[in-house]
């Protein structure tokens, strides 16, 4: 009894008797991590930074033969045909860098964030933090048709995984500095500190404990800080205040959900083709040769359209203030898919976010163009269309909706989309769940045979008491029974669990038959306390399944005893391992897959 009353005190005895409830939800050593987490926001701000100076300077290197950090856009440049081959240069340092020094550079970055998480313990090299960057300025500085954001969160969670080692901190709090790196860097590139919080949550932590969202939280707003003082406040994509005329024009953004979800599957597919073409060619150095004929492909595509080189954050601009005609807005959103999934299928660096806003605002602009045609009163605006179609594109093929519609609504800070916002990406999301088992984010990890899931939930071991599940049917002999009055007594055929207690009716021990095997009580008259065993824990009937499964772990017991009271420990019930997973088939009954007559009576 008194271990699991230190147990419940943790590391806040201090204070347990003068404030009982003081770290019952949130313990001190969260508070740490938290500055730890302040640490990482600033300096993911910081790299956010230098990542678009990078990408600047090389754009400005590449395409207009000038030493500048002035922001700019291949698309305006006037370099004729060499548009054709300067992506290929890009494309060949990273071959070289992917394939010499770091292997993870390869992709959108936020996949090998993820296994990183989930198979890895949460460690990440150092050279991710240093080699990712300037891979990333490479690629999308000679015409990449990427965002930034993928690589800044691959970089900031290196940055978080690194710190965490340094200290010397578990992995779960590894996993929370990773975390709170990622959404640093989300955070800092687009100024977006909520959809930083969301896109970690949403991508990398899977869950929404106070212990992991409020170090994330803080990094974000860290993070945003720093680059709102080096930079300004003022919007990325600044636009108009668009709002729907009416509740008729809903049913227009539900059908333009299912037609972002449909090209969300599109994208997922096309991406997954690519990357396993690249991946099964019999091409000498492929990791080298790859990115370079990626790279030529988009070249081709860029001279025809160069729009899609770059970032396109001034075509995101452009049609988020529809300067464009539908003709064009059709073929800038066309040629940027399959610029991208040639791009990134090749085995390049960059990310997927920016190049998605750019592929579902101009499809989202046709439709709204089209939809104005045929329904002129009831159509607020085609570019409102493009704003929503970006959300539902993103939402759907990165599987994170919530991150989706937050972060369209941060960039357009425009409260009256929320509606249509939240409507499209959920219908968007629905689409793309129901036709593709993976998202864009876990297809690559899917085939290396890696197992995971972006649905999470409150476990059914955290929703139910241990006095759910025990078992209210056991023996119960008092200590100072005789061995062999206990053998007579006992049936040969009894399987129930064998409690002990003393005089007061209290628990001291348990006993199984094993116990009193080769006992002559004739010759070795003995009490059943001297073979009582004591590998078991108490709990309460109140508590969690979890967190009495998480001290039978921690002991390395199978048996728990449930009591009503600490101070006086009457048994009530015994559970094993065994009924303790027999809370699982509650998710059964819930989802209607077994019937409820099926489930076991305690």
């Amino acid at each position: 009894m008194s271990s699991l009353r230190e147990e419940g005190r943790n590391n806040n005895s201090f204070s347990a008797d003068r404030h009982p409830q003081f770290g019952a939800a949130l313990e001190l050593r969260d508070l740490r991590i938290c500055g730890y987490a302040l640490l990482v926001g600033a300096v993911g701000g910081l790299i956010a930074q230098v990542l678009l100076e990078l990408m600047y300077l090389f754009t400005n290197v590449f395409f207009y033969g000038r030493f500048s950090f002035v922001s700019t856009s291949p698309s305006l440049s006037r370099v004729g045909a060499w548009v054709i081959l300067i992506p290929s240069i890009g494309g060949l340092v990273v071959g070289l860098l992917i394939y010499f020094l770091e292997p993870t550079l390869k992709g959108h970055g936020i996949p090998e964030a993820m296994e990183s998480v989930l198979y890895h313990r949460s460690h990440m090299r150092m050279r991710v933090v240093i080699l990712k960057p300037l891979a990333t300025a490479l690629a999308i500085g000679t015409g990449g048709p990427f965002g930034a954001e993928g690589p800044i969160i691959q970089t900031g969670a290196a940055l978080g995984s690194l710190l965490g080692r340094w200290l010397g901190l578990s992995p779960y709090q590894r996993r929370v500095l990773l975390a709170s790196g990622a959404a640093a860097g989300m955070a800092a590139t687009f100024i977006a500190p909520l959809a930083g919080i969301l896109v970690a949550i949403e991508l990398l932590l899977f869950e929404f404990r106070a212990r992991s969202f409020i170090p994330v939280s803080i990094a974000a707003v860290v993070a945003t800080a720093v680059r709102v003082e080096l930079a300004g406040w003022s919007p990325l994509f600044p636009m108009p205040i668009y709002k729907i005329t009416g509740v008729r024009e809903l049913w227009l953004f539900a059908i333009l959900g299912v037609l972002a979800g449909a090209i969300g599957v599109l994208m997922i597919r096309a991406l997954s083709m690519v990357e396993e073409f690249f991946d099964t060619a019999q091409i000498r150095y492929e990791a080298i040769w790859g990115p370079v004929v990626g790279a030529l492909a988009l070249g081709c595509i860029g001279y025809f359209v160069p729009e899609v080189l770059g970032t396109s954050y001034g075509t995101i601009r452009d049609i988020l203030n529809d300067r464009l005609g539908a003709g064009k807005l059709g073929e800038i959103a066309v040629a940027k898919f399959g610029a991208l999934v040639i791009s990134l299928g090749s085995g390049t660096t960059g990310g997927i976010f920016a190049p998605s806003l750019v592929v579902g605002g101009g499809f989202g602009a046709v439709y709204g163009v089209a939809c104005e045609h045929l329904f002129p009163h009831v159509v607020s605006n085609p570019a409102f269309y493009a704003l929503v179609a970006m959300a539902g594109v993103f939402g759907g093929v990165a599987r994170a909706p919530f991150t989706s519609i937050v972060f369209l609504t941060e960039l357009s800070r425009n409260p009256n989309a929320l509606l249509p916002l939240i409507l499209c990406v959920m219908v968007a999301d629905g689409i793309v769940r129901l036709f593709s088992r993976d998202s864009i984010m876990t297809v690559k990890l899917a085939k290396r045979g890696l197992i995971v899931s972006q649905d999470y939930w409150v476990p059914a071991l955290m929703r139910a008491s241990i006095g759910d599940v025990m078992r209210r049917s056991f023996r119960q002999f008092e200590e100072s029974r005789g061995v062999g009055q206990f053998l007579k007594d006992l049936s040969s055929g009894d399987s129930k669990p064998i409690l002990i207690v003393n005089s007061e009716g209290f628990q001291t021990g348990i006993l199984e038959g094993a116990n009193l095997r080769g006992i002559d009580s004739a010759t070795q008259p003995a009490f059943l306390k001297d073979f009582a065993r004591h590998d078991y824990v108490i709990a309460l009937r109140s508590e969690t399944v979890d967190a009495v499964h998480r001290r039978m772990l921690l002991q390395g017991v199978e048996i728990v005893v449930v009591v009503e009271s600490l101070e006086a420990p009457r048994p009530v019930g015994v559970a094993c391992s065994a009924d303790i997973l027999q809370a699982r088939r509650w998710l059964l009954e819930e989802d209607g897959l077994i019937a409820a007559s099926q489930l076991p009576v305690a």
